[in-house]
């Protein structure tokens, strides 16, 4: 029989007394830490009346029930921080919109958003490390593409009508199609017309691959954030987004190749679409093709995910109710497209189209924990509430898009509700908020500084893709049938597998 030995036994004990004494002194030290001294003042949602450990019980709960753990605090703390506990740390969650507005106004040097956004997202990894921190892509969609959009509508519109008559066609009967796919695929197409251009804009193997880059980000963030960081550079290599990676470097990369040849000669491009764009803004070491693949992807992620999401939501609510909502819909979209030339003035006009989309995307929207924010210094909160370096905060749209402070009715769908806001008849289109309005209370795109830098597209892109779609098809949902939202971990994402039937408008 193989046992130790005495002496054997002798020297194993210490060190394995020596380990437990370790661990336990770690748990004694943190206990009476800065940062734990300051958290645990603050009320806790989740967290058992256990010593020591009672963070790593209350991670594990809230990965169980998220809702159930926000939900409770929310309505233990009424509007005031409180604190729940995740596997990447605990989050001091803010529910009052003046102290959202309070926190975003903050500098990076102490509440970090792309730190936040790493740890969500695990940018560094899934999409590289540039992305988060040499994000030198955010002026150019700021200014590039937002001042381009006007001589790029007629070519995005032809990219979804083609899209439409090639996934949809034009069906004399209701025929049922998953929206879904069809949406991420039109909106891929669409943007990348304007970010790489023909022909890859409209090659079926670069574009399936772009949507599944998206999702295969999701995934692998997901699979990575459990892992110790100095872990990840390896595991990534494994990790469902970088079979996608490989894809889109063979795809870009002779695109790419000669255009970085002929910049190093004489220092310009053509300047005609994202490439060149990102080429001319690139610090020198990210000239080379595998970074600027990594950013043209980066960019597709955050165009394709969002994009579609919200989509999906108001195609859903329309066909919930095409009764209500089409006609008036369809007369808004007639109008646009009547004129013959789209201008992206005539779309900010589409008053009725964008609350529709702004009232599906509050409550589609409705993730567990948004606007985060790592804290690189100690913040303290005007009511007195310190969150010390370390420490990680965040919103609930969950509860922010359904604040009864706020709308009437929070729970109900009403798809002009922001049309009827503070403007009414001639002025609406100009004087109510839109959606490309960032705000405290709705937060689609983010809100204060660090708000997305793409919403002016996206909300242009969403606008022209539906008055497409309500001219062109009727469309409708099964009796008894409904999308089923679902949930990655403390996001909210629509029903990919939900059926709407098309056909062409009668």
């Amino acid at each position: 029989m193989d046992s130790l030995t005495s002496n054997e036994l002798l020297y194993e004990r210490p060190t394995y007394l020596l380990i437990a004494a370790g661990c336990i002194a770690l748990i004694v030290l943190r206990q009476f830490s800065s940062y734990n001294r300051h958290i645990a003042k603050i009320p806790a949602s989740g967290y058992p009346p256990v010593p020591f450990i009672s963070s790593w019980i209350a991670a594990v709960r809230f990965m169980r029930d998220p809702v159930g753990i926000l939900t409770n605090g929310i309505d233990k703390f009424r509007n005031k921080p409180f604190r729940i506990a995740t596997l990447q740390g605990e989050y001091v969650i803010i529910t009052s919109r003046e102290q959202v507005a309070e926190y975003i106004r903050v500098g990076d040097d102490v509440l970090n958003m792309l730190e936040a956004a790493d740890d969500q997202q695990q940018i560094q990894w899934t999409m590289g490390y540039g992305v988060t921190f040499r994000p030198y892509h955010s002026p150019v969609v700021r200014t590039k593409i937002t001042k381009c959009l006007d001589t790029k509508i007629p070519v995005m519109a032809e990219e979804m009508q083609s899209s439409f008559t090639r996934n949809i066609g034009s069906p004399t009967d209701y025929t049922p199609v998953t929206l879904y796919e069809i949406i991420a695929l039109t909106v891929a197409s669409t943007s990348n017309r304007v970010f790489v251009g023909e022909p890859l804009s409209s090659n079926y193997d670069y574009l399936r691959n772009a949507v599944d880059y998206a999702a295969g980000v999701v995934l692998s963030a997901e699979i990575l954030r459990v892992f110790p960081d100095w872990t990840k550079k390896y595991l990534v290599k494994w990790a469902p987004v970088a079979r996608y990676r490989k894809r889109a470097i063979a795809f870009l990369g002779p695109i790419i190749k000669p255009r970085l040849e002929s910049f190093s000669k004489d220092g310009t491009t053509d300047n005609a679409d994202l490439i060149d764009w990102l080429i001319e803004a690139a610090p020198p070491v990210e000239r080379n093709v595998e970074m600027l693949v990594e950013r043209v992807m980066a960019l597709n992620v955050a165009s394709i995910h969002t994009t579609t999401m919200n989509f999906t939501y108001a195609m859903y609510r329309l066909a919930q109710e095409p009764e209500k909502y089409m006609p008036e819909l369809r007369s808004e979209a007639s109008m646009l497209l009547s004129s013959g030339t789209v201008t992206r003035e005539a779309i900010n006009k589409m008053a009725k189209t964008d609350s529709f989309l702004r009232e599906a995307s509050r409550l589609g929207n409705d993730g567990l924990l948004a606007t985060q924010r790592n804290a690189k210094k100690p913040f303290t909160f005007a009511d007195g509430t310190v969150v010390p370096a370390g420490g990680k905060i965040g919103t609930p749209l969950l509860h922010i898009h359904r604040d009864p402070a706020v709308y009437d009715n929070p729970d109900e769908f009403d798809g002009f509700r922001f049309y009827r806001g503070p403007a009414l008849g001639a002025n609406a289109a100009s004087s109510q908020p839109t959606l490309v309005t960032t705000d405290a209370s709705l937060q689609i795109f983010g809100h204060g500084r660090h708000a997305c830098p793409g919403r002016f597209f996206a909300a242009t892109e969403m606008k022209l893709m539906f008055a497409i779609l309500v001219s062109r098809y009727d469309v409708m949902l099964a009796p008894g049938t409904g999308p089923k939202p679902w949930r990655v971990g403390t996001m909210s994402l629509p029903d990919t597998e939900l059926q709407v039937f098309f056909r062409e408008k009668k």
